[in-house]
């Protein structure tokens, strides 16, 4: 294989403490009890789509449900680039990657305004090659769309990459696109959700796992 492809939620980072602490600030409006941190976690994959049904039930067929994004929003963007932590383990493979002259780089459906500086800002995650964020495609995964426009950032056949993403959605996107498919167990998978049923080519447990995948 000649590059790897990473979601960023939950494979890369875990921003589950601050989304899960911003929808908490949100239902503290709403005289609400925070939810535990373990019960919100889960969700942090799906946006605020999946947080806002975590946390008020809703969906978006709720007639408030567009007003309570936003209000969740704006109190994400204060806090979205606190004190986050790559998921553990992956700075060694990053380093790993790197060493090896393997071209890799991010595809999230997590909007570029929070994308981009999650990303630049860190030193390690800085040096990706490539960064596609959920806005800067006409459809998010699991659409292929916006791993194919990696694929053509770095100039590498989808055959010879690997996406490496925590949820069901990922994998759609990777086999649609013709990559090699891995879950990243390690990430914010629900309860009780089998990723041996999301048609992967692959699963890993931690991050490391995934340099017996690189050989061709």
């Amino acid at each position: 294989m000649k590059a790897v492809l990473f979601d960023l939620d939950g494979t890369l980072i875990d921003s589950a403490p601050q989304l899960v602490g911003a929808l908490n600030q949100l239902r503290q409006q709403y005289n609400l009890p925070p939810i535990p941190f373990l019960v919100g976690r889960p969700f942090a994959s799906h946006g605020a789509a999946g947080l806002l049904k975590a946390g008020f039930d809703m969906d978006k067929n709720d007639p408030a449900y567009d007003a309570r994004v936003q209000e969740f929003l704006d109190i994400y963007k204060e806090v979205f680039n606190q004190n986050v932590q790559c998921m553990e383990g992956i700075e060694e493979l990053i380093n790993t990657l790197n060493l090896k002259g393997i071209s890799w780089g991010i595809v999230t459906n997590k909007a570029k305004k929070f994308a981009q500086p999650l990303v630049s800002s860190h030193p390690l995650l800085s040096s990706t090659e490539c960064l596609i964020a959920g806005d800067e495609v006409s459809v998010p995964k699991p659409s292929p769309e916006g791993l194919l426009k990696a694929s053509q950032l770095l100039s590498i056949q989808p055959s010879d990459i690997i996406y490496l993403g925590d949820d069901r959605r990922d994998v759609m996107a990777a086999n649609d696109a013709g990559m090699v498919s891995i879950v990243a167990r390690y990430g914010y998978l629900e309860a009780g959700d089998d990723a041996n049923n999301w048609n992967a080519q692959h699963i890993i447990d931690k991050p490391s796992d995934l340099l017996s995948y690189l050989s061709p």
